[in-house]
């Protein structure tokens, strides 16, 4: 090449890096500002004690929430025994899973001390060799010797991810099984001894007939058994009541707070509850009268439905109840976990009717309870076949989103006058737009995935939404870096295309190099753009101090001050699938982009710092599934990644036409399939169960012994039925705190 052609491809990688170090700069200076942010507002807050944003575990978990004064420190140097007693086993797989990352990422970078500089000293040139893709492998010549330090690099790699894999299923195997025999500590222990039965006809469809049925096959083994009841007037009430009680407090505090003012009115229709139309009341008073008219009719309609259930449970009389009806689930708590894990593995129990993991009743969703397993799979099937057709055509706005950052080419294609690749708006709109448009769209997605599951498929248990939410959001995640590399490529290369339709190939050879300034930047963005913005709460903040500006503290009530003072939970279906895209994209740039691993160090090194820290004082799960959606689910779909990764290694060394290197790819990929099926043989069986975990003689007699263990009364009845429940009266303006 002539000095020009070197100038010219000096001045093209310039711009090519334009894109990248606007989105790097932006996302920088953003952390840095709301890292700031959080160091004040926590010093703050430290010195008032006041604990609702930095530190609201405190209200629920102080005994496992450590207080923090060097939030970085503390948050590296908690043992890993420690970390697990305090955020229990879900959290803790989800912190293994982006130390595995790191890892991983770790090993890759060193990797790419070596691939770097062997790319970069390539002599293939044209197009796909230009900006960014000087430190790919598409800067390698076609049957280059040197892609045989490529291969052997690649099998390490896989090597190394393997013996990592190995080694969280080595450890995870052991304290699942201590989860599944002693439960979680601030869990409701009777759990672990209970089954969801499903499928009941109606010759058991009482409390006293399913016991039976149980006691006949284990003997002297069942402490409970109650079939969940569709009673949806006594429900209604209770909402209702629960509206009135809500109102009165909201009355109640403006009263008191603005003693001076006009007591609050209501306009109230046919219904007693307010309306745009109606007789104006005064609010206090009105639904005190309709808490207590309500109340009484909750007693009454809960003690018939009491009294019809106790006939029904009656050896000769048949369920002829008027104020429910009995549905066709149940549950059945065991004496012990022999009796259960027996059950669960009956053939002739599961012949007769579906017998599922119970879930803790603080995760039961009471309200779909009742909903027929049957109904739940065909509507389950519906929605797969709806969400598949919708990947059909989420390339659509995802290809939208992706022609932002060839914002060039597209000014090209269409004749228009092209921007300046140098100036900092075209970094900005081409590296950084398109990663938040792509992540408002996800966020969108997730929403309806999540409705989807609550609210048309009807599950019963959040566990089941959290498992259901990750599936679909994973499998999104997917389309989208497969619409991206494609999309993005072709796109990019659109005017190649025109003047030649025969270099498809080469296009298809393109495209992983390609997309990769996409995928850095999108990493960037969530990694160090997000550090930040996660220690620092700000979003919590901004909803407080525009809460505060609408409703001062004064006329706000008790209960929405301990609502404020609750803290939040993660949401596993709406973090892991981002997570779980990087890992996919890191492992498969490796051996073509491996400044990659770079970036995605920095991504799972600081989120697991920072996430450490969160969940060690903000965030709190309400549940504890014991790693099932945060490892178990999530190891399929991580050795898919890697499945998709090998493969990929293969086309790309083929379209290098380099066969050998190609032959080689399988030898990784065949190792992969026989790990996969000695990590089912050796943990993934084992973990389903406490017989199939450890068959000793021995041991199944030291599980007997927990026989003794007392079970809480009626722990799954349905909370409209426990009286103990009610909330009869509204809180107090303010709770009062005995010193």
């Amino acid at each position: 090449h002539n000095d020009h052609d070197d100038s010219e491809l000096s001045r093209e990688a310039i711009v090519g890096w334009s894109g990248i170090l606007a989105t790097l700069t932006v996302s920088i200076v953003q952390s840095a500002v709301f890292y700031l942010f959080f160091l004040y507002q926590r010093s703050q807050h430290k010195k008032k004690n006041e604990f609702s944003l930095y530190e609201p575990r405190q209200y629920i978990k102080k005994h496992c929430s450590p207080f923090s004064n060097h939030w970085i420190q503390d948050a590296w140097n908690i043992s890993q025994e420690d970390l697990l007693h305090v955020v229990g086993l879900d959290t803790f797989m989800f912190f293994r899973f982006l130390r595995l990352g790191a890892r991983i990422s770790g090993v890759g970078v060193l990797f790419s001390m070596v691939l770097i500089p062997l790319y970069a000293m390539g002599k293939n040139r044209g197009a796909s060799t230009t900006e960014f893709n000087q430190l790919t492998l598409a800067r390698v010549e076609s049957g280059s010797s040197r892609l045989w330090i490529t291969v052997v690099l690649w099998w390490l790699f896989v090597m190394c991810i393997l013996y990592e894999l190995w080694g969280e299923w080595n450890m995870f195997h052991n304290l699942r099984f201590r989860f599944m025999t002693h439960g979680d500590p601030d869990g409701t222990k009777e759990t672990r001894y209970a089954v969801r039965v499903e499928r009941l006809d109606e010759s058991i469809k009482s409390d006293r007939a399913l016991a039976e049925k149980f006691e006949a096959m284990y003997p002297t083994q069942i402490r409970q058994a109650n079939i969940f009841l569709e009673v949806g007037p006594l429900e209604l009430a209770i909402e209702e009541r629960q509206i009135a009680i809500e109102l009165m407090e909201k009355a109640t505090a403006l009263t008191i707070a603005k003693p001076h003012g006009p007591r609050p009115q209501t306009k109230i229709g046919s219904s007693k509850l307010p309306s745009c139309k109606g007789e104006r009341v005064d609010t206090i008073e009105h639904f005190s009268h309709e808490i207590e008219r309500l109340n009484r009719d909750i007693d009454d309609m809960r003690q018939e439905i009491l009294r019809e259930r106790e006939v029904a449970d009656s050896m000769d009389s048949e369920n002829n109840a008027r104020n429910y009806a009995p549905s066709s689930t149940g549950t059945v708590v065991f004496a012990s976990l022999v009796a259960k894990e027996s059950a669960m593995k009956s053939d002739y129990a599961q012949r007769m009717m579906t017998l599922l993991p119970a879930a803790d009743p603080e995760a039961i969703l009471w309200e779909n309870v009742t909903v027929p397993l049957k109904r739940q799979k065909k509507t389950s099937i519906v929605a797969a076949l709806l969400w598949t057709i919708g990947i059909l055509f989420w390339a659509v706005p995802v290809t939208l989103i992706t022609a932002i950052a060839n914002l060039g080419s597209i000014l090209r294609t269409l004749g228009l006058r092209e921007i300046n690749r140098n100036t900092a708006t075209y970094g900005i709109v081409s590296g950084l737009l398109p990663v938040i448009a792509l992540t408002i769209l996800m966020i969108a997605l997730y929403s309806g995935i999540v409705a989807v599951a609550k609210k048309w498929i009807r599950f019963k248990s959040a566990p089941e939404v959290d498992a259901y939410t990750l599936r679909w959001h994973v499998l999104f995640q997917f389309a989208n870096l497969w619409l991206i590399l494609i999309g993005g490529s072709f796109f990019n290369q659109v005017e190649t295309l025109t003047e030649d339709p025969s270099s498809i190939v080469n296009v298809i050879a393109n495209a992983l190099p390609g997309a990769s300034t996409f995928f850095v930047n999108m990493i960037t963005v969530n990694g160090l753009g997000n550090f930040g913005l996660e220690l620092s709460m700000l979003p919590q903040y901004g909803t407080t101090l525009f809460t505060d500006f609408l409703q001062p503290e004064a006329q706000r009530t008790q209960r929405m001050i301990d609502e404020g003072n609750k803290p939040p939970g993660i949401e596993w279906g709406s973090s892991m699938p981002q997570h779980l895209f990087v890992f996919f994209v890191m492992i498969m740039y490796q051996p073509i982009v491996p400044l990659m691993a770079i970036f995605a160090l920095v991504y799972f090194g600081g989120t697991y710092i920072v996430w450490k820290h969160q969940c060690l004082h903000v965030y709190s799960q309400s549940t504890e599934g014991g790693g099932d959606t945060t490892w178990q689910s999530l190891f399929g779909f991580l050795l898919a990644c890697l499945y998709m990764s090998e493969i990929v290694f293969i086309a790309y060394m083929g379209i290098k036409k380099a066969p050998s290197q190609a032959a080689c790819g399988f030898v990784p990929l065949v190792g992969t399939v026989l790990f996969h099926f000695s990590v089912h043989r050796v943990f993934v069986f084992p973990s389903t169960g406490l017989d199939a975990a450890d068959g000793t003689d021995q041991r199944m007699e030291e599980l007997d012994a927990l026989i003794d263990v007392p079970i809480q009364e009626k722990v799954y009845w349905q909370p409209c039925l426990k009286a103990s429940l009610d909330e009869r009266q509204p809180m107090p303006y303010r709770r009062v705190v005995s010193e």
